[in-house]
């Protein structure tokens, strides 16, 4: 009685038995919810699974106890029979063709270690097999078509050999999955599959094209060391639990194009020969690529990485895109190898950009965006190109000297030279803010003020508008600058003058009156005038109507000698501008 109850809650058929056919529709229609609820964690999916699984065990025995007078395998009646797994044995070891379809059969069918190779081809599809499938280090010549057919026991084909195609599309492996250094040399089909116990492929081979599309595995699954000679997709896959891909090798295109991982996906040491296709991926736990190689291109276009993205001693050969891909914690690029371009176009970093001791070729940031508290760690990076404006990323830079003076030698040579000037001035305020005061630090604070390291002429030109202003104030409120004024003479000191000297006034009509300067009173002038003055002296020119007294005589030499320091620093940070 329990066989059929088991069997009856397995079976994915139409043509099921008529008490079990709404729980068998039931099943299918959970397991298809559970993907598209596209549940965040895989303890919620256990915890759903378990609550609806007794449900439905509860439900299924009543019915089995109920109607077991219904239970038979007329033909004639649109029943599907019953087979004992003996029998498939036994053809099989005869050499004779195994075609079932829509069949149940009952107990283990276990060929492990045949001595011969399994010739014929085997056909067992939309069935159940109520027991387990065990064929370790059998050798298969012909195809093997196991689709839409539902495990309700381990399937163990450790060290196996596929010489021809094999299919395991739409089927349902309830227990352990294991295929374990086997070897699958035709086509691999395991679309729509579903793994509902713990999958192991490690050191396994697929020589030609294998195909996960849509799969599920509900457990672990693990695909360490796996190697894929031809194109391998893992198109719209969801992983429930954690995924092992450390040491796998893929020789040509293998895309996860939409696929779901849900606990953390390892790719540790993992090798891309071709191409690799990560767009739209999703990564809810930690996705860890450390050590992996990417000989060819590789996107991660659109993915999110919701812990941590470790590409840390990674090799990327080929062009590397993470456009829009949305990093929420920390991207860790650390000892990576950037050989080409790399794109983070339009990419949200949420956490932090480690790039520390990387070795970059060319890498985009433009339109990128940092969270508040995201920090980027250019520490003993190697870069020969990075295409991000000094004003995207300046409140987020770690400060490192080494990473600062690159990026601005990286900046001039791209000709961005007001990004050079930004960083390099900023390189600045921040070394000089840790170094302890003492006469470098002084030089440093003039330089600073006066000039903007170099880089700020405009500080020149304020502080010189500021030091005509001030000295213009201070002259003023003093009353330290006399006016000149002119007072004409008689024709007797005319004549007096002109026989001192008469070559100065030779040619002068003897009816002209001259005048000569005379000192003005105390009155204080103009703060024009002062201001002018101020401006005069800043450039060292004295004007022939104003004169300092008392100790503003040394004043205005003060202004004349800080006038050609700034003028001349003007010109110096000028010219080396238009040089660069």
């Amino acid at each position: 009685m329990m066989d059929y109850i088991v069997i009856g809650m397995l079976s994915r058929s139409g043509e099921a038995p008529p008490f079990l056919e709404g729980e068998v529709k039931s099943q299918t229609a959970l397991d298809k919810a559970y993907i598209q609820a596209d549940l965040r964690n895989s303890r919620s999916v256990v915890q759903i699974r378990a609550v609806a699984g007794c449900a439905l065990f509860m439900s299924m025995l009543l019915l089995s106890i109920v109607s077991a007078q219904d239970i038979g395998c007329n033909a004639s009646e649109g029943v599907c029979r019953i087979v004992s797994a003996a029998e498939i044995v036994g053809k099989i070891r005869a050499g004779e063709p195994v075609v079932y379809d829509n069949v149940f059969i009952s107990g283990d069918i276990n060929i492990t270690r045949l001595e011969k190779p399994v010739v014929s081809p085997i056909k067992i599809v939309n069935s159940t097999i109520n027991g387990s499938l065990r064929i370790n280090g059998v050798e298969f010549m012909g195809p093997l078509n196991l689709s839409g057919t539902v495990f309700s026991g381990d399937v163990v084909a450790r060290g196996a050999s596929f010489r021809s195609d094999v299919s395991f599309a739409d089927a349902h492996l309830l227990r352990v999955a294991e295929f374990t250094l086997t070897k699958f040399g035709g086509v691999a089909n395991f679309v729509g599959t579903n793994f509902h116990g713990p999958l192991s492929m490690s050191y396994a081979q697929f020589s030609k094209v294998g195909s996960f599309e849509g799969a599920a595995f509900w457990n672990h699954a693990d695909f360490s060391n796996a190697q894929f000679m031809d194109d391998t997709s893992f198109e719209r896959v969801h992983f429930l639990r954690s995924a092992s891909f450390e040491f796998a090798r893929f020789y040509q295109l293998v895309s996860f194009w939409r696929s779901v991982f849900h606990g953390e996906a390892s790719f540790a040491n993992s090798e891309f020969s071709g191409t690799a296709n990560f767009m739209s991926v999703r990564f809810d736990e930690n996705a860890v690529f450390m050590g992996s190689r990417f000989s060819h291109d590789v996107t991660f276009s659109a993915a999110r990485f919701s812990k941590s993205a470790v590409f840390g001693l990674a090799v990327f050969q080929g062009f590397s895109d993470f456009s829009s891909a949305d990093f929420r914690s920390v991207a860790f690029f650390g000892l990576a190898k950037l050989e080409d371009n790399t794109r983070f176009v339009n990419t949200t970093f949420g956490g932090d950009l480690v790039l520390t001791s990387s070795r970059i070729y060319s890498m985009q940031l433009e339109n990128a965006s940092f969270s508040d508290s995201s920090k980027i760690y250019l520490n003993e990076a190697d870069f020969n190109r990075m295409l991000a404006r000094w004003s995207l990323i300046k409140d987020h830079l770690v400060y490192d000297s080494a990473a600062y003076l690159a990026l601005v030698k990286n900046y001039k040579n791209m000709e961005w030279r007001d990004d050079a000037n930004d960083c390099y001035y900023q390189y600045r305020r921040i070394s000089q803010s840790s170094e302890p005061w003492g006469l470098e630090k002084m030089i440093d604070v003039i330089s600073w003020l006066s000039c903007g390291y170099g880089v700020k002429p405009s500080y020149t030109i304020f502080w010189s508008m500021f030091m005509i202003l001030l000295f213009g104030l201070v002259y003023w409120i003093g009353n330290g600058i006399r006016e000149i004024a002119w007072e004409n003479l008689s024709d007797e000191e005319v004549d007096g003058e002109q026989e001192k000297n008469p070559e100065a006034h030779e040619g002068d009509s003897d009816s002209v009156s001259e005048s000569r300067p005379v000192r003005s009173t105390e009155r204080r002038i103009p703060f024009s005038d002062s201001i002018f003055f101020s401006a005069m002296s800043f450039t060292a020119q004295s004007p022939a109507s104003l004169y300092p007294v008392g100790i503003y005589k040394h004043v205005s030499m003060i202004e004349g000698i800080l006038g050609w320091f700034l003028l001349g620093l003007f010109v110096v940070v000028l010219s080396g501008m238009l040089i660069r």
